[in-house]
């Protein structure tokens, strides 16, 4: 007989938005890497999409056989009231009993799983952020008696305001304590929040996609002929510059002016992001794409020399999730700017050759030969002698927690 998964999430791949998020990305992987070692899957997750209709919530089963369970949100989240004084009383009531606001939707869910039909699993995993998800987890362990697995993908205070912190801190200490494993995507967050809450952690970083991208040659023909004579990068995704810097950025655009390198940035991002951009670098050194389907995207990423990570600089000492998935592309990625330390470790632990990300004369070198079609300066994936996690081998490595 097969075994059973539950999965509990905010947001699941493709039924988030059109692009869907990191953090959905890697509950698809977890789930078809289950599927594909034939386990029985079912992923409890929101409805974005308005896929219950008039229901509470809709069953739906993919071409792979994972069952989709969207569970509409029935309160509004946004309902805070309106005095400061009880405004805070009330964030610290959620903080302290559930978690955060989510709840409201983790009560919709206990409500209506009566009805669902879901078999007793095996295992449950839960996925944060947000905090609802990781009630469930340890509400249905406690109420099945089956173990669960909590999967950590932001600082377990992320989203907490200064005086609910305490109280967050204690409520994460309960709540993961009873869970069978805590998986985190990042050896020096699990390191910081196994301190904080004095619980194990392990550290699974997300995973590269297994399935390849397929070139579309008209496509590339059109790339081509738009971008000739241009050294073109690709950016895709979020900026915040109050801790990412495009400082060394802008110095590299201006070498490339003064060396006639003609540097095209290709930013498939929303408007504040391309504002960012233009506001630092210049409306003619940037061509807005806006967001793009996956396939477009995927066209992009091919055809351009090279994509762009901008490190966290400050607050976050992590790696922008991006990251991973530009690594499927098997094209080099332009690290640039001030990193504090995940990168660097990240290429020791995938024994890559070191890449002094904030020194300019280094990546100024680095575009003089990447102009030129030589990027041995840049990161490549081909070029790390150690291990480095595939989709598909995130069932071993959550399955290893558990034995």
């Amino acid at each position: 007989m097969k075994k059973r998964l539950l999965i509990f999430a905010w947001e699941y791949n493709g039924y988030h938005s059109k692009q869907g998020t990191a953090l959905a990305r890697r509950i698809t992987q977890v789930a078809e890497s289950f599927n594909a070692n034939d386990w029985d899957v079912t992923v409890v997750h929101r409805d974005m999409r308005k896929e219950s209709g008039i229901q509470p919530f809709a069953v739906k089963t993919e071409q792979n056989g994972i069952r989709r369970i969207p569970v509409k949100l029935t309160a509004i989240l946004e309902d805070y009231q309106q005095n400061p004084i009880l405004r805070k009383i009330e964030t610290i009531k959620y903080v302290a009993l559930h978690g955060d606001r989510t709840y409201k939707w983790a009560k919709d869910v206990v409500k209506n799983y009566p009805q669902m039909g879901i078999a007793k699993p095996d295992l449950i995993i839960a996925f944060y952020t947000p905090r609802a998800p990781l009630f469930l987890g340890n509400y249905f362990s406690a109420k099945l008696g089956v173990p669960w697995i909590a999967d950590i993908q932001d600082p377990v205070l992320a989203g907490i305001s200064g005086f609910a912190k305490p109280w967050c801190r204690r409520w994460m200490s309960k709540i993961l304590s009873t869970a069978k494993a805590i998986e985190h995507i990042s050896p020096e967050w699990a390191a910081t929040d196994a301190g904080l809450l004095g619980l194990k952690f392990h550290t699974i970083r997300h995973a590269i996609p297994d399935t390849k991208p397929v070139p579309n040659p008209d496509f590339a023909t059109r790339f081509r002929k738009d971008y000739e004579g241009y050294f073109t990068i690709f950016y895709g995704g979020s900026l915040t510059l109050r801790i990412q810097s495009l400082e060394l950025l802008k110095k590299m655009m201006a070498y490339g002016k003064a060396n006639n390198i003609r540097i095209k940035i290709l930013l498939a991002a929303n408007d504040n992001v391309y504002k960012a951009f233009i506001d630092e670098l210049g409306e003619e050194a940037v061509k807005h794409l806006g967001w793009l389907s996956p396939d477009e995207m995927n066209q992009y990423l091919l055809n351009t020399h090279c994509s762009l990570v901008v490190p966290w600089s400050a607050e976050r000492v992590g790696i922008p999730s991006k990251f991973y998935e530009l690594c499927n592309y098997g094209k080099p990625v332009w690290i640039l700017g001030y990193d504090l330390g995940a990168f660097k470790t990240l290429l020791s632990e995938w024994q890559h050759p070191e890449i002094p990300f904030a020194d300019e004369a280094y990546q100024t070198q680095a575009l003089q030969k990447a102009a030129n079609g030589d990027y041995s300066l840049l990161f490549n994936l081909s070029n790390c002698k150690g291990k480095y996690l595939m989709a598909g081998d995130l069932y071993g490595e959550i399955v290893g927690l558990v034995r």
